[in-house]
């Protein structure tokens, strides 16, 4: 009997070490890349209301939200910042997408970020949002942390304005960079759940899977369709720049739980030196077209 309850106090010992040891190992990936702590963060803490645009008055509700924090919390880009986040009928379409307008910088070997921003509304049809850039996109590190805090290379400052009720000028301000930074990547993703259907500018349609990812397209017009929903955003901006149109949608894990990747996007790359770019985002109902 002795015999016995030793050995279960050692096996309570081995299981009370084991999860004091998986609590600290969690412990040190959120310091380096927070997950969980986003999650319990909105939960217990107030955070403020994202700035919106409202796209149209009438028919379905489309309209854009602007966040100064990294929400919505979701994958493996949950605690970095988002672009406008397109919503459909009060819900937000984004999935694990960047957004509409999100800057990402390469410099030297690595592509950089941004954890923190500023946003602004100047007027009822224009938004600003600028964001530090300030984290460095690594392969995976040990327990898999992929984001590294830096100083920050600058700012990048993006105006959003609303022209008309289904047009979107973004307009690029790189003027805050500090670095010498080889190409700028603007990044415009929503859901793959909702938009599946590629469109170019001649019509042809192909489902996400036959495009691929981050594949190099030229033409200067592109469009995520979705036909159960009834919306479509496309990406108008001009000849000359490198284009990359993709789909993801598939299962990840971290330590939290399953979540999905999901984006569908019209990337543009922009190679230095270039102060200012613009270019055109539309967000229309199928009708409309």
């Amino acid at each position: 009997m002795g015999r016995a309850k030793g050995r279960m106090a050692r096996t309570k010992r081995v299981w009370l070490a084991a999860g004091v040891a998986l609590l600290a190992l969690l412990a040190v990936r959120e310091m380096y890349d927070p997950y969980l702590l986003l999650f319990i963060g909105d939960v217990l803490w107030p955070k403020p209301a994202p700035l919106v645009l409202t796209a149209q008055a009438a028919g379905p509700s489309i309209a854009f939200s602007l966040y100064s924090d990294t929400r919505p919390h979701i994958g493996k880009i949950a605690a970095l910042q988002k672009g406008l986040v397109l919503i459909r009928d009060g819900k937000a379409v984004i999935e694990e997408g960047y957004g509409f307008g999100l800057p990402l910088i390469q410099y030297g070997d690595l592509v950089y970020n941004a954890r923190h921003a500023e946003v602004e509304a100047v007027g009822v049809h224009v938004l600003v949002k600028r964001y530090r850039i300030d984290v460095a996109d690594r392969w995976s590190r040990f327990l898999r942390v992929k984001y590294k805090d830096v100083p920050p290379l600058g700012t990048v400052t993006v105006t959003y304005t609303l022209t008309s009720p289904t047009v979107l000028e973004v307009d690029v301000d790189l003027t805050g960079l500090t670095v010498h930074w080889t190409a700028a990547y603007l990044m415009n993703e929503q859901g793959a759940r909702h938009f599946p259907v590629y469109e170019d500018s001649a019509g042809e349609r192909r489902h996400g899977d036959e495009v691929g990812i981050w594949h190099p397209d030229d033409d200067p017009l592109g469009c995520w369709l979705s036909a159960d929903e009834g919306l479509r955003f496309c990406v108008e901006t001009e000849p000359g720049h490198d284009r990359y149109v993709g789909r993801e949608r598939y299962v990840q894990y971290n330590w939290v739980r399953p979540y999905v990747l999901s984006w569908s996007g019209i990337d543009v790359r922009i190679d230095a030196p270039v102060d200012h770019y613009r270019y055109t985002i539309r967000v229309e109902t199928l009708d409309d077209s």
